[in-house]
């Protein structure tokens, strides 16, 4: 593949309009900032949606994340490859593509439904979550109404509950959903097969753990001596060591010292809502320490051709 840079101020890793897929070094770099196992076809794939929506994977504008599904009819664990953005991206796409075809486009405030099936432009916390939240899109004079049912979207933890973010802002992270989703009906011809953050969040929460039956000695009640001890710690949960490691390394690749920011890197690279790092398992934390190093790395050596390219 051709590396050669053709735009003044490019790097080797600025996408040329008139590239026909990644180059060598991007598809290197991609593998660093965590697109692994995609095959090219895949990679085909999302520089096609990478050309069409005009973001930067480098810039962490769009995604593609590998996630684990397994095959219903021979048991066996796949990586299928999702291409996704968040809410902001959906914008960009859109507002450019009105202003490329001449269209007008408005976007209206979301609006959240009750229980009882009432349909509301604000939402209290008070109220707990609401039962779903709509935003219409209009372009030119064409309305597009997109619902997205909250049990349908929500992200939970391993025990059933909402994760942080959900529960902090359920309100909001819902109507984010039904934007992206009015989005992608708005415009299907720039927007089909991307999907936002927060609607891809939902598919990577673990199956709620399911309540322990009673039995006869819980309800009467028994001696400490009696009871069952308490369940070992998961196996694969890191140990406290391993985080300060990650936390120590995140440091050193310079990688942004705000926690939420960090939160998000680390849920861009293993696919899924990390909401602390007391929800990642060992081998994840392993992975982030070895894609920090490897983005320091990857970093240090571009700046250091760049500085070369200028001192020629």
């Amino acid at each position: 593949m051709n590396t050669d840079l053709t735009t003044t101020g490019a790097t080797a890793l600025t996408i040329d309009p008139q590239q026909s897929g990644f180059t060598d070094m991007q598809v290197s770099a991609l593998q660093h900032i965590g697109v692994q196992d995609a095959s090219p076809g895949d990679l085909a794939v999302f520089f096609h949606v990478v050309q069409r929506t005009g973001l930067d994977p480098f810039a962490r504008q769009i995604y593609m994340i590998g996630r684990k599904t397994k095959d219903q009819r021979t048991g066996e664990w796949t990586t299928k490859q999702t291409i996704q953005t968040g809410i902001d991206g959906f914008r960009l796409i859109g507002r450019r593509a009105s202003a490329r075809s001449g269209d007008s486009v408005s976007v209206a405030a979301p609006q959240w439904c009750t229980r009882d099936g009432k349909w509301l432009d604000v939402w209290s916390g008070e109220w707990g979550t609401p039962l779903a939240a709509r935003v219409t899109i209009t372009r030119d004079g064409d309305p597009f109404t997109a619902v997205a049912m909250f049990d349908e979207y929500k992200q939970t933890k391993r025990d059933g509950g909402l994760t942080q973010m959900w529960a902090q802002r359920p309100a909001g992270q819902i109507a984010k959903c039904a934007e992206a989703a009015a989005w992608r009906m708005a415009f299907p011809q720039d927007l089909a097969g991307v999907y936002s953050d927060d609607e891809l969040q939902h598919a990577d929460s673990p199956p709620p753990q399911r309540a322990r039956r009673q039995s006869a000695a819980d309800v009467l009640g028994t001696s400490e001596a009696d009871r069952p001890a308490e369940p070992e710690p998961s196996a694969d949960a890191p140990s406290a060591q391993a985080v300060k490691a990650l936390w120590a390394t995140l440091n050193e690749a310079g990688i942004s010292e705000d926690r939420d920011e960090r939160l998000r890197w680390m849920s861009n690279h293993v696919g899924r809502e990390v909401a602390t790092s007391k929800d990642l398992t060992a081998a994840e934390v392993s992975q982030l320490i070895d894609t920090a190093k490897a983005n320091a790395e990857y970093a240090a050596e571009v700046a250091a051709t760049s500085e070369a390219g200028e001192q020629a």
